[in-house]
């Protein structure tokens, strides 16, 4: 069997992020709290933007809430709404502590996705954090 390529790899993670956020958040909006989201309406938005995050926040469980295409495509994260929502949850040193990763950079290969899907697999959201702050 052949050997699983960085970017399938990278999908899988992905998928997983989505199922773990959608267990943990269930079907409501993190934003704007409009309930029952499903299909299309269901997205896994990301506090602090992926493109400017890279791989250490891109799949950071901290980093990702379920939020409404309203919120995470047409308000492009609902950002004051987000951070506001962020402190509340997570507490503001939390909160800050995933501005201060933005400058922290991973390798993403192989290797590193493969480590992410077996943490994620496994749905200790703590050691997911560990690896990725580690």
């Amino acid at each position: 069997m052949a050997k699983p390529t960085p970017k399938n790899l990278k999908i899988k993670l992905w998928e997983l992020c989505k199922q773990h956020a959608r267990a943990r958040d269930g079907s409501k909006c993190f934003t704007c709290q409009k309930s029952d989201l499903s299909g299309s309406n269901q997205h896994t938005g990301h506090f602090i933007p992926s493109a400017s995050g890279g791989a250490t926040l891109r799949y950071h469980p901290n980093n990702l809430r379920v939020q409404c295409y309203n919120c995470n495509i047409n308000l492009g994260g609902n950002g004051a709404e987000f951070y506001r929502k962020m402190v509340a949850s997570l507490g503001k040193k939390q909160t800050e502590k995933l501005f201060v990763l933005k400058q922290k950079t991973i390798k993403a290969d192989s290797i590193f996705y493969s480590k992410m899907i077996e943490l994620y697999k496994a749905g200790n959201e703590q050691a997911i954090i560990d690896f990725l702050e580690g």
